[in-house]
Formats: C-alpha cells, sequence, structure tokens
C-alpha cells in the first residue's frame, strides 16, 4: 500500500471511531474514559486529516469537503443523501467536459471526461453528514486539470439572475445549467444545505455554505428561465395546406425542408392562398429551450406570400422559378 493511501486509511478508520465513541457517549454522557479516549481519537483523526491534505498536495489530489446539513429535522433519507452526491459528481464533470472537450446543449459527457473527473470517497466525518471526496489530478508546470472545472463551480452556484444563467449558458453550456438545477433540486427534496470546500493540490482553498434558501433561489431562476432565438428566410415551394380562417398553413420545398404552422400577425388577409401554387415564402422560425427540463419548442410562422416569376418552356407553358 502506498503511502498516500495508507494515510487514507488510517484517517477513514480515525473517523470512524470518532463517530463510534461519540455514539458511546450518547449513551453514557458522564462516562469520563469515554470523554478521554474520544478527546484522544479526535486529535488523532485530525492529525492524520492534516497529513493527509499535505500528501494530497505532493501526490496532485484535489480534496473535496461535502457536507450536508439538514435545515428542520435530523435527517439523512439514503434517496436523498446519495441523490445529492450523484448530482454533485454528475455537476463537476458536466463542467470539467465543457472545458475539455465543448460547452454542450444537452446534459452529456464523454466517458473520458467522466474518469478524469471523477471523485472516489475516502470517509466520513461528524458534524451534519460529513464526506471527504478525492479526485486525481494531472498537473504540468502552472496548474491542474481540474483546476478551472474547481473554480468555474463555484462561479457556477453563485448565479442570482437570469441574465447569469445566460451567460453561464453560453460560456459552459446548456447542460451545466441543467445539472446545477438537477443537483439544487436533489438537495430541496432532502431538506439539505450543502457545505461544499475543496482543498486544492496548489494549497488553495476554495469553497462556502449554500443554504437551502440560496438553492430555492437558484432553481427558481434557472426554471424560470429560457433561451427563445428567432430567425427568418425566404424560401420557393408550394403551398399544400393553408387557411385564414384557421391561420394555419403547410408549405414544401421540392427535396427540401417542410414547414408546418400558424399564419404571422402581420400576415396580409388579402393574400390569395392557392393550394398547389408555387410561391416565395417569407418563414419565421422561433425556437425556446428551457433550461430546467432541455425541453425544446419550435413554433413557425409565415409571414408573407410572393408570386413566383415564371419562364415560359419552348414547347410548353412556363414554369416557376426556384
Amino acid at each position: 500500500m502506498s503511502d498516500y493511501a495508507s494515510v487514507v486509511e488510517r484517517t477513514r478508520k480515525a473517523f470512524a471511531s470518532v463517530a463510534r465513541l461519540e455514539a458511546e457517549i450518547a449513551r453514557a454522557p458522564d462516562d469520563v474514559g469515554l470523554q478521554v479516549n474520544l478527546a484522544a481519537m479526535n486529535k488523532l483523526a485530525r492529525k492524520s486529516q492534516q497529513q493527509l491534505f499535505a500528501l494530497s498536495e505532493t501526490h496532485h489530489v484535489e480534496v473535496c469537503n461535502y457536507r450536508l446539513v439538514p435545515e428542520r429535522a435530523e435527517s439523512y433519507a439514503l434517496p436523498f443523501v446519495s441523490q445529492s452526491l450523484l448530482s454533485f459528481q454528475y455537476l463537476f464533470t458536466q463542467i470539467y467536459d465543457s472545458f475539455k472537450n465543448g460547452p454542450k446543449p444537452y446534459a452529456t459527457y464523454g466517458q473520458e471526461a467522466f474518469n478524469e473527473s471523477l471523485m472516489e470517497f475516502a470517509y466520513t466525518y461528524s458534524g451534519s453528514l460529513g464526506v471527504v471526496l478525492l479526485a486525481q489530478s494531472d498537473k504540468d508546470f502552472f496548474s491542474g486539470n481540474l483546476d478551472k472545472s474547481i473554480e468555474a463551480l463555484f462561479e457556477v452556484v453563485d448565479i442570482d439572475s437570469r441574465d447569469t444563467v445566460r451567460d453561464i449558458a453560453k460560456t459552459l453550456g446548456n447542460a451545466v445549467i441543467k445539472r446545477l438545477h438537477d443537483w439544487s433540486q436533489a438537495n430541496i427534496r432532502g431538506g439539505f444545505a450543502a457545505d461544499v470546500r475543496f482543498n486544492r493540490s496548489d494549497g488553495r482553498h476554495l469553497g462556502e455554505m449554500i443554504e437551502r434558501r440560496r438553492l430555492e433561489n437558484i432553481v427558481s431562476i434557472i426554471q424560470a428561465t429560457s433561451d427563445e432565438k428567432t430567425a427568418e428566410r425566404q424560401v420557393t415551394g408550394m403551398l399544400v395546406g393553408g387557411d385564414i380562417q384557421s391561420g394555419s398553413f403547410h408549405f414544401v420545398v421540392p427535396n427540401g425542408d417542410d414547414f408546418r404552422g400558424k399564419l404571422a400577425k402581420e400576415f396580409s388577409k388579402d393574400t390569395e392562398m392557392t393550394l398547389g401554387k408555387s410561391y416565395r415564402a417569407r418563414i419565421r422560425e422561433t425556437t425556446k429551450l428551457t433550461y430546467a427540463t432541455e425541453k425544446l419548442e419550435r413554433s413557425v410562422h409565415l409571414v408573407a406570400l410572393f408570386d413566383v416569376p415564371t419562364i415560359a418552356g419552348p414547347n410548353g407553358p412556363a414554369s416557376p422559378v426556384f
């Protein structure tokens, strides 16, 4: 066993002993012997943890202290605890993947990015539910491959408006916003605040307590935010369906796109709509992505129709110009 693995194991056992002694003292609060043993074991656990942090710097391991704090009942239901930890890993990996492979529109990432950003369970500690997670990093002379992801994580959880949501979606991808929403929602359902702190292998400490009210605000902002894009273009094709009264249309481009939708408000009611006739159409397409659900809505509106110029054939009637 390597020196580092040995220290991890020693720290794990020390904190397990602390938890066991605390449970025994809860049953026998006046037992002086237990109190002395607990004080000694706490000292050993802290010393082992400091050794672990020191070795993490030389072995390029990022240490994450992840603590869940119930804000009402002292309850740690397994589905909520596991979902909190799992969605945190997904959020961190999605951020890492955006730096490695580019921003993603949907919540997915590469297997290599997952492997390189994977956090491993080290040990738990007392004080609410505290978990220490370890992530191996690769470092060059200047920085580690996880440095930017750790920094970005705390920028992401600082969102406080729809504009910041859109800014993060633009730089890191819609997928990161979806992962942040899911992680925040998991902690809300469990009734947790989340205390997340990284001891980076370069000696920097980053982290903060994210209270449940703030998590609720994150979810609320993301659910209220969407990305809407509108574009107009002109195409030539055939009107195969359309009705002024119902306000609908169906327009087909030969060997091309098929448009179905509604007539735009500015579409002239005086326009003659002859089914089967060729027209040049001005089409407006609007796409709306809701970040919280990744639901993409598309709407199509016919803005105007124009007659298509025709060319007379040498031996037949005129045909439209496409």
